[in-house]
């Protein structure tokens, strides 16, 4: 079944006659049309793009010119946004939202995502709405077989990335040069630009810190690294974290330190299966964690999809079971401030009795 189909069937179950998408990875799901985000809304649209689901399967997207001809399998219009002349874009997207409302037959109760409705497509929209946001995420987690195959992609792109930054993060070496190449890599690889997002920071303070921004530092002998790379790859996201020193042998201090990660991210492999309670698998790698004397002061993961972080996230009070073929990140980690940072994590398919990693990379301290 279509990713169509599965919306359509989602509204029959609550009520709804039709399903309004205004979120970039939603339209993604839902009908494999990629919104660009790199720079955020494109400077050319009058608004978020728009996807209309209807309960009978049937399907639109307005969009603007920049972004049009994607896809099959649904209508779409298009409207006048980059244009060599001034151009009310706002006016161009109200009047093409009003076309596919016309073409559609658009009434009744509709479902719209309240962190992404814009205001100014309300008064267009007749019916009465109701915020959809956790039923699309829930729906979201489990993949089609067509998004296995693009998780798959995205995960292998992280990986080739992974090995390229282990290979250049040597001694005398800049951070933002080498998080260039590793960037370019996986473009390379990809076969496209990406957007990114995660992190390559170096050093014993700055590998400590969550957060912390890349920046012009020179590499040093026996610096910490911590890497973790998430690219997006048609539409969908890759991730995956490792840690290590760069051109020297780690301190006791430090090995005992990624081991206790490693060991619980070895654990977490053992353990994910559906069924299992979100709340349970967090708790039992906290659990081991606290065992071997360290903690993170983050989740435990999550889910990864057309967005980079989806649901389930893997917290404490988390209580959705997992299912199979939901891509789950799991990245357990210690920071401490005299001896640097360390996250393990590999993106985890779950299986029909465990769950299996998708694109398995190197991941050792030195």
């Amino acid at each position: 079944m279509t990713n169509i189909g599965r919306i359509a069937d989602l509204l029959v179950e609550t009520g709804a006659d039709w399903a309004v998408l205004t979120g970039a990875d939603s339209i993604c799901f839902a009908l494999g049309h990629i919104v660009p985000i790199e720079i955020g809304q494109s400077p050319f649209s009058g608004g978020p793009s728009v996807a209309f689901i209807g309960r009978d399967g049937c399907a639109g997207l307005v969009c603007p010119n920049t972004d049009a001809a994607q896809g099959v399998g649904f209508e779409e219009i298009s409207y006048a946004g980059f244009a060599n002349a001034v151009t009310d874009q706002v006016a161009n997207y109200r009047s093409a939202v009003q076309q596919m409302i016309r073409q559609l037959g658009f009434t009744g109760q509709f479902g719209f995502e309240a962190t992404s409705f814009p205001y100014i497509l309300r008064d267009l929209l007749p019916g009465v709405p109701t915020p959809i946001d956790l039923s699309m995420a829930r729906l979201r987690a489990v993949k089609s077989a067509a998004e296995c195959a693009r998780m798959t992609v995205s995960a292998q792109v992280a990986a080739i990335g992974q090995m390229e930054a282990r290979k250049l993060s040597q001694p005398g070496s800049d951070e933002m040069a080498v998080f260039g190449a590793v960037r370019s890599k996986m473009e390379q690889a990809a076969g496209q630009r990406i957007a990114f997002a995660g992190e390559y920071i170096t050093g014993i303070g700055r590998s400590a810190q969550l957060g912390e921004a890349i920046a012009p530092r020179r590499i040093e002998t026996g610096d910490p690294v911590i890497c973790d790379l998430a690219p997006r790859v048609n539409g969908y996201w890759g991730d995956s974290c490792t840690a290590f020193i760069a051109g020297g042998a780690p301190s006791d201090a430090y090995r005992a330190m990624y081991s206790a990660a490693r060991e619980t991210l070895d654990l977490a492999i053992s353990e994910l299966r559906p069924g299992l309670r979100v709340c349970d698998f967090d708790a039992t790698l906290r659990t081991h964690m606290k065992g071997l004397g360290y903690a993170y002061p983050h989740h435990s993961g999550h889910g990864i999809g057309a967005s980079v972080h989806e649901f389930p996230r893997l917290v404490p009070d988390e209580t959705a079971l997992f299912e199979e073929n939901m891509f789950i990140m799991v990245e357990p980690g210690s920071y401490a401030p005299d001896i640097g940072g360390v996250r393990c994590e590999f993106m985890l398919r779950v299986t029909g009795t465990g769950c299996e990693i998708v694109a398995p990379f190197e991941m050792s301290c030195e």
